[in-house]
Formats: C-alpha cells, sequence, structure tokens
C-alpha cells in the first residue's frame, strides 16, 4: 500500500505542478498579448499623426503653388497655416470626396509632428509631374482606422481628390 499511495502523492504532484504551469503561461501569454496590443496601437497614434502633418502639409503645398511637390524639399521648411489658402481653401463638405480645409480638421484631435520627425516615419513616393499627387506610405507600421478605413487610405484620399479639384 506504500508503493500506491506514494504513487498517488507524485500523480498529485505532477497534476498540480502542470496546472500552475498551464496557469502560469496562460496568464503570461494574456499580459504580452496586452503589451503588444498597447504597443501597436501607440504605435499606430504615432504614424497616423506622421501621415496626417505630411499629408496637410502637401496640402498647404499643393494649394500655394496650384500643383503637387515634386520632392520633400518643396515641403521641408513649410510652415502650416491653420486654414489652407488658394484653390484648397474651401474644402468638399463630403468625407468621402473631399480634404481638411484646416490643420484641426486635418489633425482630427491629434497634435501635428514637426514635419522633419514627420517625414522619418512617412515614405512619400514622389510623382513625376505636378498634376499627380504623391502617395504616402507608413513602410508597414501600424496605422489606425477612421469608419472602417485606415488613416492611411483617408489621407491619401485627400491628395487624390485635391488632385481632381485642381484638374477641374
Amino acid at each position: 500500500m506504500d508503493s500506491a499511495s506514494e504513487k498517488g502523492v507524485r500523480g498529485r504532484i505532477f497534476l498540480f505542478c502542470f496546472i500552475f504551469v498551464f496557469a502560469g503561461s496562460v496568464v503570461g501569454t494574456w499580459f504580452f498579448g496586452l503589451d503588444v496590443v498597447r504597443n501597436v496601437k501607440a504605435q499606430a497614434v504615432k504614424s497616423d499623426m506622421a501621415l496626417r502633418t505630411v499629408g496637410y502639409a502637401i496640402l498647404v503645398a499643393t494649394s500655394d503653388a496650384e500643383a503637387f511637390p515634386l520632392g520633400v524639399t518643396e515641403i521641408t521648411g513649410l510652415e502650416l497655416p491653420p486654414t489652407l489658402r488658394g484653390p484648397l481653401a474651401e474644402a468638399d463638405p463630403d468625407p468621402e470626396t473631399g480634404w481638411p480645409a484646416t490643420l484641426e480638421e486635418a489633425m482630427a484631435g491629434m497634435d501635428p509632428v514637426p514635419l522633419s520627425d514627420a517625414l522619418e516615419l512617412v515614405l512619400v513616393s514622389w510623382p513625376p509631374e505636378r498634376d499627380l499627387p504623391p502617395v504616402l506610405s507608413v513602410g508597414g507600421r501600424p496605422s489606425g482606422m477612421i469608419d472602417a478605413r485606415s488613416t492611411l487610405d483617408v489621407v491619401n484620399g485627400w491628395l487624390r481628390n485635391a488632385g481632381v479639384r485642381l484638374a477641374n
């Protein structure tokens, strides 16, 4: 009987150790997942602020020159005014076909990032001609969502829609 009860005790110890290790790994994985989600959300906010800042800067340069910029040198020293001037000053009220007419609308409650810092996060594919809008990307970093569309799509939509306005 001693060996049978000894095996039962060892079996219970093994079971408790197994449950303890399994529960610990589940809890650890859950906390790790929370940390990953928090970091991705923080990166998405940072990317969104940079996208919105660069997108608005391109809109400012485009509205002032009545043509899209062809390189980063045309927007680097740009001061971001509170409202657009020129032909893009009046935005289309429809968010699907418009662009923001003010810096406040462009940032959607976020603070603008210094343009030099924003350009380190945002990759801009500059057009070969001034009547084509540049295309923005964040190089695979996360970006947020607005009404089931990514911020990246929204900001690139601003530039495409501004190009349509300038063409007409």
